[in-house]
């Protein structure tokens, strides 16, 4: 990871996976993805199995800030 993203920011996101939408901080397009992930599977524990198998390039991620 680059000294620039290490220290930037976190900025919002907005992320969407199928119908599932959510916003989030993150620092970067990967951790927001993340940080859907996790919003997600607490939102939907007993998804959580199907939430993890997404994989990454399913997520659209669009910086809003």
């Amino acid at each position: 990871m680059s000294q620039v993203s290490e220290n930037a920011q976190p900025v919002r996101f907005h992320v969407q996976v199928g119908l599932a939408e959510c916003l989030v901080r993150s620092r970067d397009e990967v951790g927001a993805v993340e940080a859907a992930r996790n919003h997600f599977v607490e939102r939907m524990p007993e998804l959580s199995e199907i939430i993890r198998g997404i994989a990454d390039k399913e997520f659209r991620v669009d910086r809003l800030g």
